[in-house]
């Protein structure tokens, strides 16, 4: 699984009509709108441009996006001033959660999670938000912490592998 890190923090020099291009619902909130808008695009330019996958149409199955052709699987989230996009071969899911202080011994209790830590919360609530994108329990997983953010990936597959690219100005430069 590759997993891309793109800060945000530009889209502000993305032309309002083209982001819209990649609006798939409705939002009352400008800024979730822009932020789906963005992990749309960026999503359209990495399958084009590290995959060169030309057909790269989406549609929706139960609410779920997906490429129609099905040759990669992908999950998108955001927060903060970061979008995570994560592609496989296998179904997959991922989040990111940006770490702040918060009452997370409540919240662990009413979700069932035995967090006793703030990291060991962020671990058990992205782990839960990616198996939700996945649709089921992981299989393999990859938890990592950046730059004040938890990030977690799930697949449905045991033996899958995860690399993660984390975008420095318009390039990824490990890749």
């Amino acid at each position: 699984m590759d997993i891309f890190v793109i800060n945000t923090s530009d889209s502000n020099n993305i032309s309002a009509e083209l982001l819209e291009e990649f609006r798939h619902k409705e939002f009352s909130n400008l800024k979730k709108k822009k932020e789906h808008c963005l992990a749309y695009l960026m999503l359209d330019r990495i399958l084009k441009e590290v995959y060169q996958i030309e057909n790269r149409e989406i549609e929706f199955i139960n609410e779920k996006p997906y490429l129609k052709t099905k040759e990669k699987f992908f999950s998108l989230s955001h927060s903060g001033e970061f979008i995570v996009i994560a592609l496989s071969d296998f179904e997959c899911g991922v989040d990111i959660e940006q770490i702040k202080q918060r009452n997370f011994e409540a919240i662990s209790e009413r979700m069932g999670f035995n967090s006793k830590t703030l990291e060991d919360f962020y671990f058990d609530w992205t782990r839960y938000e990616a198996e939700y994108k996945l649709g089921a329990q992981a299989q393999s997983l990859k938890q990592t912490n950046c730059k004040g953010y938890s990030i977690t990936s799930v697949s449905s597959n045991v033996e899958e592998t995860f690399d993660i690219y984390i975008q420095n100005g318009e390039t990824f430069p490990n890749l």
